[in-house]
């Protein structure tokens, strides 16, 4: 009798438990109601401007260091302290320079970062020409993360520290958000130009980009993104910790279906919030940060 008890116990469990449902966590596209393949370039704008800055930090004193000297620069450094908690680790014979930021450390602006950044230069003077291999083994910023490479090159028009022109490409280059992975091929082109530049007080700054580029989400959909209004990044901003476009446009255009959906960086707000208008004419506004 105990024996049939305990059978009839194990069958009901089964029927209560099994037939239990656990609710899916919502993804950000239904718990911000956004289309799909909006947030992966909004997320690849900030997690490859974030790298630009790590490099451009690292090349405005590398000749010096190249050379064993103390840095001589007089102007500012616009790109100070991007990302230098990160062990550093520099091979003058090899030209390469390796940032290990190991399994996690906290930044100025106390974000968490880890892995790897290799740069391999082609000439420590960061003049026209010289080209540099951006390596990147798992970095991750906060929930973000970009593996791949990134080939950066000077094509500025003279050899100048207040004007830059740099030309970026990159193939199956993968972005992960959590546990979301979308991969990037293509160009993109940043020239920013310096005023004054002694002081950070007296600093102005404005950050020009360019995108154009084909991306696929979760191995199955394929967009197009193009930049029909170019992206501005200003200093000021930066001096807020705010490390994105304060206005410009994105139009993205779904492969299969030629939908198009536009993203409007706003005119002139330091934040992260945009304007998305999908096929349809709907707007919808969403905050990046929401995800950082």
């Amino acid at each position: 009798m105990q024996a049939k008890s305990s059978v009839k116990f194990i069958i009901v469990s089964i029927l209560v438990f099994g037939c239990s449902k656990v609710n899916p966590i919502p993804t950000v596209e239904e718990q911000f109601d956004i289309p799909e393949g909006v947030k992966e370039p909004l997320a690849f704008e900030f997690m490859i401007h974030d790298v630009e800055g790590i490099v451009f930090n690292l090349l405005h004193s590398l000749h010096e260091r190249d050379q064993g000297v103390v840095s001589t620069h007089e102007d500012y450094n616009v790109f100070a302290g991007r990302g230098e908690c990160a062990n550093q680790q520099l091979d003058t014979d090899l030209n390469i320079l390796l940032l290990n930021y190991g399994n996690g450390c906290t930044d100025d602006s106390q974000k968490i970062r880890r892995g790897q950044i290799e740069l391999n230069y082609s000439d420590p003077d960061d003049k026209i020409g010289n080209v540099v291999t951006v390596v990147l083994r798992n970095y991750h910023l906060n929930g973000l993360g970009l593996h791949g490479q990134i080939r950066i090159e000077n094509i500025s028009q003279t050899n100048s520290t207040d004007t830059k022109r740099y030309s970026l490409s990159f193939s199956n280059l993968e972005l992960t958000i959590n546990s979301e992975s979308s991969i990037f091929t293509g160009n993109r082109e940043v020239n920013y130009a310096k005023k004054n530049g002694s002081q950070f007080e007296t600093t102005e700054l404005d950050y020009f980009a360019s995108n154009n580029y084909r991306f696929e989400i979760s191995g199955q959909k394929a967009f197009n993104l193009s930049t029909p209004s170019t992206l501005l990044n200003t200093f000021n901003c930066w001096l807020n910790e705010t490390y994105f476009p304060k206005s410009g446009a994105f139009s993205i255009q779904e492969v299969a279906q030629k939908e198009t959906t536009t993203i409007d960086f706003g005119s002139g707000a330091c934040d992260y919030s945009l304007l998305i208008t999908d096929i349809d004419n709907n707007q919808k506004s969403f905050d990046l940060s929401a995800i950082l």
